[in-house]
């Protein structure tokens, strides 16, 4: 807590991240930015918790070179032996950030490397903060599509939210944060399997147990609502899901919840 306290110092008191990291526009486009980093093999929560962090640090609308201690981000994420495992962790999701185009990363004699942080789409270039792009590009609507976004609290950091959610609670928690947008915290959301396979490229186990955990953080309730509550033959319900991103002005904690396992009954035997 001390170090993400510390961060918030440097942090922005909200960080943006467009929508086009967590969604892809189209079914045959590539998976969308975020679940390729959960799928880059082991230690796919590290890179996306990392590179959300280096977005959290962009103060300026351009990217501004960080120039933190691998020990320091290691500190940040709350990774096992900082000093040491911990900063491998993190020099392994720098090296995959950087092949992927998301970072580049100079060695610095006597310093710690700088990092700068590219383009949230992985397409090399430069980064701006989508705000600011999004009003330089005002007079087309082009534009401002590409570079809508939503916007991260820094208590998500300073609070200990990131560090406590595993890769499928944090996808989850982007893709709901980004269904909702501006709306309120009482605006229901909801997902069919084919359109969250479809936007996101995230698999049924991993959006189970990232909502899970969300309910267990207190940063979900979910309920089951009907969809068509005017039709009087059939009434089809579905699950929609609350964010409540009021808790992310406490401290982070889970508390896992009950849950109904239902045991099918046994077929009486039959001669």
């Amino acid at each position: 807590m001390k170090a993400s306290e510390s961060a918030g110092r440097y942090g922005r008191r909200k960080a943006q991240l467009r929508y086009s990291f967590v969604e892809r526009a189209t079914p045959d486009d590539p998976p969308p930015p975020m679940a390729q980093m959960l799928r880059g093999g082991r230690g796919g929560h590290v890179r996306l918790k990392l590179y959300l962090s280096y977005l959290w640090m962009q103060r300026e609308d351009v990217a501004q070179g960080l120039t933190f201690t691998s020990r320091a981000w290691a500190t940040l994420l709350d990774l096992p032996d900082p000093p040491k495992a911990g900063a491998r962790r993190i020099s392994d999701a720098q090296s995959w950030l950087t092949e992927h185009r998301f970072i580049t990363v100079d060695a610095q004699p006597g310093r710690p490397n700088q990092v700068v942080v590219l383009n949230e789409t992985g397409n090399g270039e430069p980064y701006t903060a989508p705000g600011a792009a999004a009003k330089k590009e005002a007079a087309g609507l082009l534009g401002a599509v590409t570079h809508r976004y939503v916007q991260i609290p820094k208590t998500f950091w300073t609070n200990g939210h990131l560090t406590l959610l595993s890769g499928a609670g944090l996808a989850m928690f982007l893709v709901l944060l980004c269904q909702r947008g501006p709306a309120d915290d009482d605006t229901a959301l909801w997902f069919s399997p084919k359109e969250a396979q479809n936007r996101y490229d995230l698999s049924e186990d991993t959006r189970g147990k990232g909502l899970r955990e969300l309910a267990d953080a207190g940063l979900v309730t979910t309920k089951r609502r009907a969809i068509n509550p005017t039709d009087f033959e059939v009434v089809h319900m579905r699950n929609v899901h609350y964010l409540k991103l009021d808790r992310l002005n406490e401290t982070a904690s889970l508390t896992p919840k009950r849950r109904v396992v239902r045991i099918p009954k046994k077929r009486a035997a039959t001669d």
